[in-house]
């Protein structure tokens, strides 16, 4: 796969905005435990495969509505990915990247 840049930068732009959205909708400093955030980063997962399953049973291969849809929740998916890290980096890991106790 080639991978073009400037759609990556849209890409991680978009993530960077859901994560914008999420931390005004859901406060800025969450330190969840990481059981929560499996929790969290499955149900959004589960949303892209219900998103997955209508495609299929709608048997629309070119439905733009279905498309966007799954893409937007991959989008959410990628940004609470990028919470989890950014947890994990202010709650567990030090700078040196060793785990606290």
């Amino acid at each position: 796969m080639n991978t073009n840049t400037k759609e990556m930068n849209n890409i991680f732009n978009e993530i960077k905005t859901e994560r914008e959205y999420q931390d005004k909708r859901f406060g800025a400093d969450r330190d969840l435990h990481p059981f929560v955030w499996n929790t969290i980063l499955t149900e959004e997962v589960g949303e892209v495969a219900k998103e997955c399953l209508d495609f299929v049973k709608e048997d629309n291969v070119t439905d733009d509505l279905a498309i966007s849809r799954m893409r937007e929740e991959l989008i959410q998916v990628a940004a609470v990915a990028v919470a989890w890290i950014e947890c994990l980096d202010k709650y567990y890991i030090k700078d040196d990247k060793t785990i606290l106790s």
